[in-house]
């Protein structure tokens, strides 16, 4: 069970990821630099109290996550694009995870609301005691409903302080298991719909990192682990903000890649080169029902 401050802090986590995704999504345009988009939402994080609990991730059209810009990123947002926009926050180590879509062309405007009302059907559902797999099937449901298919090797994910990916999965498709939802338990609920293939590969380029547990030998490698896990402990990061804080370890954070010292998200992409759309919130599960931590009224 949760304590009330552990329940204050999720709440403010998710007020200020809610906000900070509803800021992005005001301002984003097509022709925007990726960088700036990714920099004005972190530091709006930040300006409302909180700390980035993962880098933004701004994925584009059949790009369906863990695109963030690296140093010196040239990418723009596309002409008639759809933007997934996916934002997390912690205070504290509490985190909230929250994720919406902004479509720049009408024809993609469906697969958006699709996404959209998987995910609302999703969050009357949970309450302790529901099946993980149940989730799934309503997720998919209503995907089916719209014409769509969802993406089944992504899902939501049980959160914890401290650890964004916190064991248990939140299917995205009908799925037997006999995992449930235990009151007091934390989770962001993801659908990902597609007209495409319905799953994702990785691609040959990563820009997101977290410590993957162990000790460097060389002591410039240890010195820049200790820099990570100061700033960032067991959460994701990149180097966009590594440099901020350790400049000119570029070659360093190369040699940590190759010993495994670091766990890698390599963007990912729809098999089918079909567009992707996403909604997700974090919610806390409570007996009767939910607590919608990243809701904007």
């Amino acid at each position: 069970m949760l304590s009330d401050e552990e329940v204050k802090l999720y709440l403010r986590a998710g007020r200020i990821a809610g906000k900070s995704l509803l800021y992005g999504m005001e301002i984003i345009h097509e022709g925007m630099p990726v960088i700036e988009l990714c920099e004005k939402i972190e530091g709006m994080i930040v300006k409302l109290g909180g700390q980035p609990a993962f880098p933004c991730n701004i994925s584009i059209n059949d790009v369906a996550a863990h695109y963030t810009s690296p140093p010196d990123d040239d990418l723009t947002v596309p002409k008639g694009s759809l933007v997934k926009i996916d934002v997390g926050v912690h205070v504290n180590g509490y985190i909230a995870d929250t994720a919406g879509t902004v479509a720049f062309r009408p024809e993609h405007e469906r697969l958006m609301l699709a996404s959209k009302k998987a995910l609302e059907a999703a969050l009357t559902a949970i309450k302790s005691g529901v099946s993980l797999g149940m989730i799934g099937t309503i997720i998919e449901r209503t995907a089916r409903g719209y014409g769509f298919t969802t993406i089944r090797n992504l899902t939501g994910h049980k959160i914890k302080p401290w650890i964004l990916h916190a064991g248990k999965s939140v299917p995205n498709v009908s799925t037997m298991t006999l995992e449930r939802m235990k009151e007091g338990e934390v989770y962001a609920i993801e659908p990902f719909l597609t007209p495409g293939k319905g799953f994702v590969v990785e691609e040959d380029r990563t820009y997101i990192f977290s410590y993957a547990g162990g000790k460097a030998k060389g002591s410039k490698e240890r010195a820049l682990l200790h820099a990570i896990w100061s700033h960032f402990r067991s959460l994701p990061f990149c180097e966009r903000w590594l440099i901020k804080i350790a400049p000119e370890n570029s070659d360093v954070l190369q040699a940590l890649r190759r010993k495994r010292l670091l766990y890698e998200y390599p963007v990912l992409r729809e098999a089918g080169r079909g567009i992707v759309a996403q909604w997700e919130h974090t919610v806390i599960v409570t007996k009767k029902g939910s607590i919608v931590t990243t809701a904007i009224e």
